[in-house]
């Protein structure tokens, strides 16, 4: 699969899973939803639409720790012959404010829960480092 088929499958898709390393245990994984801009990067919201427990997330920690970080984003169909999936490695950081203020319309075109003022109060940017993707046939 071409870089550009790739991005092309990750920018139409509607959410991913994002892995980062916790310093004791490895890897921890969770399901996100993002937005992708034209210098290629990915925002991952952190939002108050969906309750939370606490605003100190264990995926915020894990990139403070180490941030590297992966972003799978697939499609499963029992017809095998539509299967993709797409794998972007890179570094991940929360992000500060004016980088929030700039997703925050990529994300309500594609998410329309972050159209509502304060609904998101952070995110993650993903810096990609390697794209790598399959696709069946």
């Amino acid at each position: 699969m071409s870089d550009s088929d790739a991005w092309s499958r990750v920018g139409a898709a509607r959410h991913g899973v994002l892995g980062t390393r916790h310093e004791e245990r490895g890897v921890d994984l969770v399901p996100v939803v993002y937005a992708t801009d034209l210098d290629r990067r990915i925002f991952m919201p952190i939002d108050a639409v969906k309750a939370k427990t606490t605003t100190r997330l264990q995926r915020l920690e894990n990139l403070r720790y180490d941030s590297r970080c992966t972003l799978l984003v697939e499609r499963y169909d029992d017809d095998w012959s539509r299967l993709w999936w797409v794998r972007i490695a890179g570094t991940g950081a929360e992000a500060d404010s004016v980088t929030v203020d700039h997703y925050l319309p990529l994300l309500a075109d594609r998410y329309p829960q972050y159209a509502e003022p304060g609904s998101i109060w952070s995110g993650i940017v993903v810096k990609p480092a390697t794209i790598l993707g399959w696709r069946a046939g």
